[in-house]
């Protein structure tokens, strides 16, 4: 991902939280840079497997510093039970011209 982009992160699972409440955690350097929940989130279940799709801003992306990132999606269902993803690691890139950019 790039750093001022408004990419869509999407996520297969095998396990439907569409009617968990659930959140997409961003780390870098030690701390929590961005988190999403239910609200950001779009739900689709598939035949064989379910996805859930959530768009950043650039705002969202213009928090992180080039380097790795590490994201995990959190659940718990009505019923109390929780579970999390394994950690997924992925890259932040560095941009020429900082800050948010206007159509």
């Amino acid at each position: 991902m790039r750093r001022g982009s408004t990419p869509t992160n999407t996520f297969t699972l095998d396990i439907d939280l569409s009617n968990a409440k659930v959140y997409i955690s961003y780390e870098q350097a030690g701390r929590i840079v961005l988190e999403k929940s239910n609200g950001d989130i779009t739900f689709d279940a598939g035949q064989s497997d379910y996805t859930i799709t959530l768009e950043l801003s650039q705002e969202d992306t213009l928090k992180f510093a080039p380097g790795s990132v590490l994201i995990q999606i959190r659940y718990v269902f009505p019923d109390g039970s929780a579970d999390a993803s394994n950690i997924i690691s992925t890259t932040f890139e560095r941009i020429i011209k900082d800050g948010v950019i206007a159509p």
